[in-house]
């Protein structure tokens, strides 16, 4: 058997166990609504308390189950992420092409399936 695989699954797995703390840098800067609702734990089986919006931004402290824990008015709670707006900054260190006159042809990655800072055409 192959090394290869398991180099791969663990690559994957750090992967996957980073990504909740690159969201603990992360601010919610605005919410869809005057209130948003607040809940105990990181899903909507029960419901939640609705809030008056105050204080933004709010720092993201974890994230689990598409749920944002916070903070508001001084107590701990989950927004659901798709009530919230979370701005995050992209950027492509691909060098810049040339085009057909010589010049330099922007770097615009936005359609580009895949495109990532390891991954430049």
């Amino acid at each position: 058997m192959s090394l290869r695989f398991p180099r791969l699954a663990i690559a994957a797995m750090l992967c996957v166990l980073a990504s909740p703390a690159a969201l603990a840098g992360d601010l919610i800067t605005s919410v869809k609504g005057k209130q948003v609702e607040l809940f105990d734990t990181p899903d909507d089986a029960k419901p939640g308390r609705k809030v008056d919006v105050t204080g933004l931004p709010w720092a993201i402290k974890e994230e689990k189950n598409a749920f944002f824990k916070v903070n508001v008015g001084g107590k701990d709670g989950w927004v659901d992420s798709m009530q919230v707006m979370v701005p995050r900054s992209a950027k492509s260190d691909c060098a810049p092409r040339i085009g057909m006159h010589q010049g330099r042809v922007p770097d615009n990655n936005a359609a580009t399936p895949g495109a990532a800072m390891t991954r430049c055409p």
